[in-house]
C-alpha cells in the first residue's frame, strides 16, 4: 500500500454531487498528484452517485513503463468485495493495483469507501478488452482517449501497413458496425468499420485525414455536411407508433431507438441542482418549458446522435463523417441542436452554424424547432466541463446555463416537421 499522502479536501459541492468521499482530490491535478507521487492531469471523470467514481489521469511527463505509458485510473471503491474483484480482474492480466491510505480513517466517510490506482490494463470494465485486443495488435500503439471504464481510443500503426483507428469499449459494438455499412450503402461519406479479433467489443477504421472541421473550421465543408445530414434523415423513417420500421434496418441493433431527449435533460438537470443550487429556479424554468416545447410525440428518423464539428475529418476537399456509436432512432432536432451547440460554445466555431443549415434546408432538410433543440442539446453537456476536470467549471457551467437560456428565446417555426 501507498503511503498516506493527505487527507481529501472534502469540497461540499463534489461531495454532494456524488454522494462519495475523495472525488474533489481526483478532479483537482495537484492533490491527484500529491495522491500518486507524480505530476498528473485527470482527463475525465466518471460518477454513479453514491456507488463510485473514477478518473483517467495523463502523465505530465510520461517516462517509457509500458505500451500505455502515461495513462492510468484513480478510482472510489465502496466495498471490500468490489476491491477484491477488481484486484482479481487486474491479476488477470498481470496488473496491480495500488490502495491508497487515508491519514485519517473517518475521511472514507460512512461508506466505508477506498481509493484505487491502477493502468488501463487494470480499468474495472474495460482491462479485459483492451488485453484480449492487444493480442491481435502489433507494431505503435497511442492513446488518443480514454473514458475510463467506458472506452479507449487508439492510434494503432503497424510495423508493414498503414496506420488505423481502434476503439476498445466496454460493451458491444454491433450498433456503430451496422450504422457505418448503412452509411457505406447510402454513399454517405463515413468510414469502414470492422471487428478486431473476432469480438464485438472492439472495432477498427482507416486512420483517415489530416485534422478535423473542430481545428480547421470551412464553412464551405459545414454546409456540404449539411447537405449530408438532410440525405441522412430523410434516408431512415419510422412511422409505427415511435418504434424504428423493420425495414429500414437489417437487426435489432440497427433499428434501436435512441433514449428519450427529455429522459437524458431530467438527469442532467438533477445533477446541475446538485452541483449549483444556486441556480435551481432557472433549471427548474428551462426543464419545463423545453418539456412543454419537446413533449409532443415526434416522428423518428435516423440521425447521427452525436453530431459536432470534430466529428467531421477532413482531407482536401473532401469529409467523412465518424463516431456513429450514438447513432439510431430519434428526432432529428437531436443532431440539429447539438450542431449549432457546439458552434455556439465555440467562438472559432460560430462560422459554421448558418452554412450547415443553409445546407440542410437546400438538400430538402424538414423544420423543427431549432430553438428548444438548440437549448436542449446545450444544457444536456452542461455537466461537460466537470466532467473532464476542468479548474474553471463553475463559471463554465454558469455561461452554459444562460446560453441555454439565451436559445430558448428564439422563436419557434410554424411547421413541426415536413414530410
Amino acid at each position: 500500500m501507498t503511503a498516506a499522502m493527505s487527507d481529501p479536501v472534502h469540497d461540499l459541492v463534489d461531495t454532494r454531487y456524488s454522494l462519495l468521499p475523495y472525488v474533489d482530490e481526483l478532479r483537482s491535478a495537484d492533490e491527484l498528484s500529491r495522491r500518486l507521487g507524480f505530476a498528473v492531469r485527470p482527463r475525465r471523470i466518471r460518477v454513479k452517485p453514491g456507488k463510485s467514481a473514477i478518473v483517467a489521469w495523463q502523465r505530465e511527463e510520461p517516462s517509457r513503463l509500458g505500451e500505455f505509458d502515461g495513462w492510468g485510473f484513480t478510482a472510489v471503491l465502496t466495498s471490500p468485495e468490489k476491491l477484491a474483484n477488481a484486484r482479481r480482474r487486474a491479476a488477470r492480466h498481470g496488473q496491480e493495483l495500488i490502495v491508497h491510505e487515508a491519514a485519517d480513517p473517518r475521511s472514507a466517510g460512512a461508506t466505508g469507501a477506498v481509493l484505487v490506482t491502477g493502468g488501463v490494463l487494470a480499468d474495472p470494465r474495460i482491462g479485459k478488452h483492451v488485453a484480449r485486443t492487444l493480442d491481435h495488435l502489433g507494431g505503435d500503439l497511442r492513446i488518443t482517449g480514454y473514458n475510463p471504464a467506458r472506452r479507449l481510443l487508439l492510434k494503432h500503426t503497424p510495423a508493414d501497413g498503414a496506420p488505423e483507428f481502434v476503439r476498445i469499449a466496454a460493451d458491444s459494438q454491433i450498433h456503430l458496425a451496422e450504422a457505418a455499412d448503412r452509411w457505406q450503402r447510402a454513399e454517405l461519406p463515413s468510414l469502414p468499420v470492422e471487428f478486431v479479433g473476432g469480438r464485438d467489443t472492439a472495432t477498427r477504421s482507416p486512420w483517415w485525414g489530416t485534422g478535423d472541421l473542430h481545428d480547421r473550421p470551412d464553412p464551405n465543408v459545414a454546409e456540404e455536411v449539411g447537405v449530408i445530414i438532410a440525405e441522412l434523415h430523410r434516408g431512415g423513417v419510422s412511422d409505427n407508433g415511435g418504434e424504428p420500421a423493420e425495414s429500414v434496418g437489417d437487426s435489432a441493433e440497427a433499428n434501436r431507438a435512441l433514449d428519450s431527449p427529455l429522459d437524458q435533460l431530467e438527469t442532467t438537470s438533477r445533477s446541475l441542482v446538485r452541483l449549483l443550487p444556486e441556480r435551481e429556479t432557472d433549471i427548474a424554468g428551462l426543464l419545463s418549458e423545453l418539456s412543454r416545447r419537446l413533449g409532443p410525440k415526434r416522428e423518428l428518423r435516423e440521425i447521427h446522435g452525436d453530431l459536432s464539428p470534430d466529428q467531421v475529418l477532413l482531407a482536401n476537399s473532401e469529409c467523412r463523417i465518424i463516431d456513429l456509436d450514438r447513432s439510431g432512432y430519434g428526432p432529428i432536432g437531436m443532431d440539429l441542436g447539438r450542431w449549432i451547440a457546439a458552434c455556439r460554445a465555440d467562438s472559432r466555431l460560430h462560422e459554421l452554424e448558418h452554412p450547415f443549415m443553409d445546407g440542410y434546408r437546400s438538400a430538402g432538410g424538414a423544420e423543427t424547432d431549432l430553438g428548444a433543440w438548440t437549448a436542449w442539446a446545450i444544457l444536456v453537456a452542461a455537466l461537460e466541463p466537470w466532467r473532464s476536470c476542468s479548474e474553471t467549471w463553475r463559471d463554465e457551467t454558469m455561461r452554459i446555463i444562460d446560453l441555454a437560456g439565451s436559445a430558448l428565446e428564439e422563436n419557434a417555426p410554424t411547421t413541426e416537421v415536413a414530410p
